[in-house]
Formats: structure tokens, C-alpha cells, sequence
């Protein structure tokens, strides 16, 4: 285990913390305009491997977009399934539809604040539609400003809102949750181990400490699980360095790169410049950006 002076180590677990504390009210149908979204309620691997045929959804045919379906929890057997490339292939196809639903909703809330920035510098104004709108995406993102529909304001969100990589999110996904066989993920949906202090909303974690009243929060689906992961990736503090290097990226022109904006993820765990490391081979070991330019499935 790795060693850290006392003060070092406070410092860590009250991060720790704040990074794994969510709002229990962050909670929302996916907002997608597209073939009908479908909850599969498989419990088992051999019965979601059959959903994912009746929706000829394969990882290698994608060109015409992945079927948007959202799980409503994780197989039970995946700690029982004995081939690795099988249990990688169905926790990718598991989570790579949601995971794209989460960034649609997303893109479409980094418009809006293009459209009213817009709006603004040719001397406008936002009606009270847009004002509204404006102040709630302000509070999801923790953007506080007393005039919000300045520049530095619109700013910060834009900075907030945008999307995560597939690639990235998978290979978190994948190393947080022991590739969807861990009790949280299985008994909470909770794929990325969040908190809440909240009693009775979540499961009480082995070996919590006398006193200590935290849970670990309890999803109602996976993909609640995502969106609140993503929306932690872009609020909290403790990852602003990844915000900045998707910001520089997207002011160059360049595409997002999972392996990048990983780089900025070096406090997610206390294992610091080696849990980026692990990230990055993951990403590399199992080809992830091979889904970088993957869409969701359109009508018809």
C-alpha cells in the first residue's frame, strides 16, 4: 500500500470525500432524438448477449450507430464468466450506449450556451426561457455568478459542459468497477463507487468505520450511475486540469483524446501518475478509441 505523510494523507481523504459526494436530486430521462431509447432488464449475460443480437448490435459494425438501450442493472454472472474477451465484450456493449446518451444530453446543453453566447455578443438579450434555462445549467455545473450572461460566466460553463471521451469513460468504468463484477455495480448500479450521506440511500459499505454514516450510493440504473460520473468529471475541482486540457483541445481545433484527458486525472485516486498510467493502457490495451467517432443509432 502506498505510504503518505500524515498531512498529505488528511488532505487526500477529505478530497476523497468531496469527490465522492454526489447530489441525490441529479436525475433525469435522456433527453435524444433518435431510434426509441429501450431499459433492458436482462439479469444475466446469456439473456443481455440475446438483446444485443435482437438489436444486431455488434463492436464491430458500428457505422450505422449503436442501439440506445440503457441497462436497468449489470448481469449477475459476470464474475462467473470464465472468458476474459467475453466479459470485456459485453461490459464495453453494456456501457457504450448509455455512455452516448450521456454525451448527447451533454452536447446538447454545451449548444444551448453557444447559442446564448451568440446571442449575446451581437448585442441581444435572453428572454426569460432562456434566463431560466441558463440559471438551471448554471446550477447543475456549480457555475455561481452574479451576472451569469457574462463573458467570463458563459465562459466557465462552456469550460463545464462538454463531453468525456468514450474511451476514457469505459477504461474509468472498467478499472473502478472491476469491469462490472464489483458489489457496488451489482448491488447499487453504482459503477464509480459515489457516497451519500444521505440514510437509507445507499448500501453500507464492509469494513466502514465505527461513527462514520456515509453509503455508497444506490442507482435506480446504470445509466444514472454515468451521468452522474460524467457530471463529477466536469465540477469538481479536483479535475479542472482535465477541463483545461479538453479546452485547450477544443480551441486548437483538435478532437478530444481519451489518453490526454487523462493526464488530468492524476487526483481521481490516491494512487496518483500510476492510476493515469493504468487508464492509459487500458485504453490501449483493449482499443478504445476505436469508438471515439461512434454515434447513437438515428430514427428509422
Amino acid at each position: 500500500m502506498l505510504k503518505m505523510p500524515t498531512i498529505k494523507t488528511i488532505f487526500f481523504i477529505s478530497l476523497l470525500l468531496s469527490l465522492l459526494l454526489v447530489s441525490c436530486s441529479d436525475s433525469a430521462a435522456p433527453v435524444y432524438q433518435g431510434s426509441e431509447i429501450e431499459i433492458l432488464k436482462a439479469s444475466v449475460t446469456h439473456e443481455l448477449e440475446k438483446e444485443f443480437e435482437r438489436h444486431d448490435y455488434s463492436l464491430d459494425e458500428l457505422d450505422h450507430g449503436v442501439p440506445p438501450l440503457i441497462l436497468q442493472t449489470m448481469p449477475r454472472d459476470l464474475s462467473q464468466i470464465s472468458s476474459s474477451s467475453r466479459k470485456k465484450e459485453v461490459f464495453f456493449k453494456s456501457l457504450l450506449p448509455m455512455i452516448l446518451l450521456a454525451n448527447n444530453e451533454i452536447h446538447r446543453e454545451r449548444k444551448q450556451i453557444i447559442e446564448f453566447k451568440q446571442i449575446l455578443e451581437k448585442g441581444g438579450k435572453l428572454n426569460d426561457d432562456q434566463l431560466h434555462r441558463l440559471n438551471s445549467l448554471a446550477t447543475r455545473y456549480k457555475v455561481e455568478s452574479a451576472n451569469l450572461t457574462s463573458k467570463q460566466a458563459l465562459s466557465e460553463l462552456l469550460l463545464r459542459i462538454d463531453i468525456i471521451p468514450p474511451a476514457l469513460a469505459l477504461a474509468q468504468a472498467a478499472n473502478e468497477s472491476a469491469w462490472g463484477t464489483s458489489r457496488f455495480s451489482q448491488q447499487a448500479n453504482n459503477l464509480f463507487g459515489e457516497w451519500t450521506f444521505i440514510k437509507g440511500a445507499g448500501i453500507v459499505p464492509e469494513g466502514r468505520p465505527e461513527g462514520a454514516t456515509y453509503e455508497v450510493r444506490r442507482f435506480e440504473n446504470v445509466y444514472e450511475s454515468i451521468r452522474s460520473y460524467l457530471r463529477n468529471l466536469n465540477t469538481h475541482f479536483a479535475y479542472k486540469e482535465m477541463r483545461q486540457i479538453r479546452a485547450e483541445a477544443r480551441a486548437a481545433g483538435n478532437k478530444l483524446k481519451a489518453s490526454e484527458l487523462a493526464e488530468g486525472l492524476f487526483r481521481y485516486s490516491i494512487r496518483g501518475e500510476e492510476y493515469v498510467r493504468d487508464l492509459q493502457s487500458l485504453i490501449r490495451s483493449n482499443r478504445l478509441t476505436r469508438f471515439a467517432n461512434v454515434g447513437l443509432k438515428s430514427r428509422g
